[in-house]
């Protein structure tokens, strides 16, 4: 049955305010149930990927434990699980807000900032619940001139008191990350050191949170990372960290069924057009696939990504443009100068802003993911940034991060942890394209290669955009120390080829018992006028001064890619996947492609 225009609910993309959400009767998937379980253990630490609905949760978490909203519990909970389920403590306490992402990232100002979003949000506190606290409290904590001042006066006068504290911290360390990314390490310690601001903030939550007559009954915090506050705590020893928690695992995200339901929803209210399971299908590869905990069995959607998609696509009563949010790239970008870039003080040569940038450690373990796509490791809770170049370090702030997620176990038992999808997939391929240019390695015109890259698709011709690539790097001969190498070769060419979307770039995808090198599958959802598909085989052979040696081994090359091909060119679902034959329109382009160390030497179209 069709809804009524008037009544259709709004789709509250980027919205974190819960009660706004639930007063406008937008659609809300109800996270509630969790709320007895989340209660289970007083201070809770929470870390999840960018965009999850991390600030809607402590928003409804809000909402549910303010003294001063008790009385409107049916309204703001309306069709929620917990309306009929109230646990004995619900709208018990006075409420502590602070949102960290509102602090400046500007160095010289971000102290005195700090302090005054602080100091400005305990007055707002003290303002509200002045009927609830002793009037001596009210007057001495707006006395105070600094927030370490006010935070450490009102945890003192709390103290058996009757009058207790919930306190909410969304986004703990997103001014932390954005001042490492943006200043280096120097600047990070200065507010995270035993002398910084930041871990002076923290003193005072341990001392509000020491004891059973402390004035902070509750707590929940929520970032990205656990690096900041185990530097911040000396490891997360005020709360529990419910981050790998079974229970906890879709406390946030999409389940497949909600995502379902939202697009039936708005499919039956006559505003969005397109078709039910290629929309799902679109979204499962793009923004799906996320695991949080080892066991967990449900796979989860980005939250604003699904609802990205929707609004987009009903607006455009159609397909979506770019089907990645470009508020999600910036996210991501700043994350990026985190991971795999110095931001250093230099005796030498130095950048506008003083800092020399360079490619750390991490820069290779990040290149080797994307090229084998998966990674055995454990994923470590708590660690320091001056341990972050250890590699299971670096591997788990990936998996925080939202780069790599649970698939399974290794035969030892140790997490099996893989790219969720191809949002990802393509951000990482923009992080190496980008780090490269950072550091001037190497940097192509990308409206030129697209250029190609579109003509090879509607015009089937492969091997101008092969050409264009192995011409710049012989120019650009910087590059070369970083092309040895079978899959060296594959994955610098799947991170420039995924940097268009016109195909979903495939690496050692399984064909007929086989895994071909590179598949370009067709996105025919977005473009089902493309003309061609592609199936490249890569052949690596070392540098070598031997010109008849290098001629045999180059032969042997040749002749094991053309068989290679030609299996994977007989499997049974190859027509399906690539929309060929009775399945579409497509025609399969088949090209053998082989380098003689960072040189292309051979290129040839087998179709």
């Amino acid at each position: 049955m069709m809804i009524k225009s008037d009544t259709i609910k709004k789709i509250p993309y980027g919205a974190g305010d819960f009660e706004s959400v639930q007063l406008a009767h937008d659609y809300y998937v109800d996270k509630t149930s969790y709320i007895p379980e989340i209660a289970m253990n007083r201070f809770n630490f929470l870390i999840r990927p960018r965009r999850f609905g991390k600030t809607l949760l402590l928003s409804m978490l809000h909402s549910y434990y303010d003294i001063l909203k008790k009385d409107r519990f049916e309204d703001l909970f309306h069709d929620t699980w917990i309306l009929n389920h109230p646990t004995s403590d619900r709208g018990a306490y006075m409420i502590l807000y602070f949102n960290f992402s509102a602090i400046t990232k500007d160095r010289d100002y971000i102290q005195s900032d700090f302090n005054t979003y602080c100091s400005d949000n305990i007055d707002h506190f003290i303002y509200t619940y002045r009927d609830f606290l002793p009037p001596i409290v009210t007057e001495k904590v707006a006395r105070k001139k600094t927030a370490h001042e006010k935070l450490h006066h009102l945890s003192r006068s709390l103290v058996k008191s009757d009058a207790k504290i919930y306190l909410l911290i969304d986004e703990y360390d997103n001014f932390a990350n954005s001042l490492l990314a943006d200043y280096g390490p120097y600047e990070y310690r200065k507010l995270t050191g035993k002398t910084g601001y930041f871990k002076q903030f923290f003193t005072n939550l341990k001392d509000m949170a020491s004891g059973s007559d402390s004035g902070l009954a509750r707590m929940f915090i929520t970032g990205v990372s656990p690096v900041t506050m185990d530097d911040v705590t000396s490891g997360f020893n005020i709360g529990n960290n419910i981050s790998l928690d079974d229970v906890f695992s879709d406390i946030l995200g999409f389940t497949k069924q909600d995502v379902m339901d939202l697009i039936d929803y708005y499919v039956s209210s006559g505003v969005f057009k397109l078709d039910r399971e290629e929309s799902l299908e679109i979204m499962e590869k793009w923004y799906g696939n996320y695991l949080f905990s080892r066991r967990a069995r449900q796979k989860l959607f980005n939250t604003d990504a699904v609802l990205y998609f929707m609004v987009r696509a009903m607006n455009n009563r159609g397909m979506v443009d770019d089907l990645i949010d470009d508020n999600l790239r910036m996210d991501y970008g700043k994350l990026r100068h985190l991971m795999v870039l110095d931001r250093s003080l230099s005796h030498h040569q130095k950048t506008e802003d003083g800092l020399e940038n360079r490619l750390n450690g991490n820069f290779t373990r990040l290149k080797e993911i994307i090229e084998e796509r998966a990674i055995e490791s454990i994923i470590n809770k708590s660690f320091p940034y001056e341990r972050l170049v250890d590699s299971g370090n670096f591997i788990s702030l990936l998996y925080f991060f939202g780069l790599l997620t649970f698939k399974g176990s290794d035969p030892q038992g140790d997490p099996v942890l893989t790219i969720p999808n191809e949002t990802v997939q393509t951000l990482m391929y923009e992080y190496i394209k980008a780090s490269y240019e950072d550091v001037d390695i190497f940097s192509v015109d990308i409206y030129l290669l697209r250029k190609k890259f579109r003509e090879m698709a509607y015009q089937g011709e492969f091997k101008p955009v092969f050409e264009f690539l192995a011409a710049e790097i012989r120019r650009q001969t910087k590059i070369r120390d970083y092309i040895e190498g079978e899959k060296v070769i594959q994955g610098f060419f799947m991170a420039y080829f995924g940097l268009f979307d016109f195909y979903l770039s495939l690496s050692e995808e399984e064909l007929n018992k086989g895994y071909a090198d590179i598949v370009l599958k067709p996105f025919y959802l977005k473009y089902p006028d493309i003309k061609y598909g592609f199936l490249f085989e890569f052949k690596y052979i070392p540098r070598t001064n031997n010109k008849k040696a290098f001629d045999v081994i180059l032969a042997h090359k040749i002749e094991e890619s053309k068989a290679q091909i030609t299996k994977y060119t007989n499997d049974e679902n190859l027509e399906k996947i690539m929309h060929t034959g009775r399945y579409g329109d497509v025609t399969l382009k088949r090209g053998i492609v082989v380098f003689h160390g960072w040189e292309m030497v051979y290129i040839c179209d087998e179709s």
